[in-house]
């Protein structure tokens, strides 16, 4: 497959603003050499998907909610509501209809976002906002605040955010169930959500430091999907069907051309959104390297040093910014 140009999807992988290691990988995916990201938004919608693999999203919701009686019943992709929910490549979601009625999001981040929380709540706003519309033929009187049905938001975060790094637990999966008023009364929320750190589960998984009373199983699924190419992944999955199924298509689904272009459009979507966040991060380092300069807490040779840059070039960056010497 050629783009415009002519240049064939390798041409476009090696021309492109990737880092090399990155090329190196995706080309070894192509190459059928590797077992692309499960968690990349084309693959996992393939190999997750709520109508072809129905299981498969249920062991990870019933896992990760510790609630058994989920049962995923079809995909809810097309409901007006959320079809607008994911615009960005860094993020994929996959909307299901439970069995009961109820609704879910596996959604999947693989890039850090900091703003994790206000965004799951309002993605479980919206879709709880879906659920109690009156269905076609139910009159408003069926429906009321006794029998609305809660949903439910299970985010895997391929990287951590801050917020979750800085926090000391060992547990990787923070599950939001219940509210709590600060006089102690605690009573259910319609509003049920689960952040995943990917991350944070592969490095227990791999170091042997998980706590003794983890699921082993799901701890197993969620170190394949934060990197399936690992050799102590690969020989814990062996003999599992279902876990060894997900990497095989994956692979065949990953060697289509086509699927390679929009794998190829995600990985440069995600370094421009690392590129861009690094940017915001020196900028902020900066200014606040400008203010400690301004109030006479730092000298300017001090703060010029600490951001790698030379003093005319640190006094310049001040005046840029509206800073002024002390």
């Amino acid at each position: 497959m050629n783009d415009a140009k002519g240049k064939s999807i390798e041409e476009q992988v090696r021309s492109s603003i990737l880092s090399d290691d990155d090329k190196s990988d995706l080309l070894a995916v192509f190459r059928g050499e590797k077992i692309p990201s499960l968690t990349s938004d084309v693959v996992a919608k393939h190999i997750l998907s709520p109508d072809a693999h129905p299981e498969r999203m249920e062991y990870i919701l019933q896992g990760v909610m510790k609630d058994a009686d989920i049962k995923v019943s079809s995909s809810a992709s097309n409901e007006s509501t959320l079809q607008n929910i994911h615009s960005k490549k860094i993020i994929s979601d996959i909307p299901a209809w439970l069995t009961n009625h109820r609704l879910t999001d596996l959604e999947i981040q693989v890039a850090a976002q900091d703003y994790i929380f206000n965004r799951a709540d309002i993605y479980a706003s919206q879709m709880l906002l879906l659920q109690y519309s009156v269905e076609e033929g139910q009159t408003k009187s069926e429906l009321n605040y006794a029998n609305v049905k809660d949903v439910t938001i299970v985010v895997l975060m391929r990287k951590s955010p801050r917020v979750f790094r800085e926090f000391d637990s060992k547990r990787y999966i923070h599950r939001i169930t219940k509210a709590h008023a600060d006089s102690g009364i605690e009573f259910d929320v319609l509003r049920k959500m689960a952040f995943v750190q990917l991350d944070k589960a592969f490095s227990q998984f791999i170091d042997e430091s998980y706590e003794k009373d983890e699921n082993y199983e799901l701890l197993v699924m969620l170190s394949m999907l934060a990197d399936p190419n690992n050799e102590k992944v690969q020989n814990a999955i062996k003999g599992n069907k279902m876990l060894e199924d997900m990497c095989n298509e994956a692979s065949v689904f990953s060697q289509d051309k086509e699927v390679q272009a929009m794998m190829l459009a995600e990985e440069l979507a995600l370094a421009d959104w690392n590129a861009n966040s690094t940017a915001r991060l020196n900028e902020g380092r900066i200014r606040m390297l400008c203010e400690l300069v301004e109030e006479g807490d730092l000298t300017i040779q001090r703060a010029a040093q600490k951001a790698d840059m030379s003093v005319d070039k640190f006094t310049q960056e001040m005046k840029t910014l509206g800073f002024k010497k002390s």
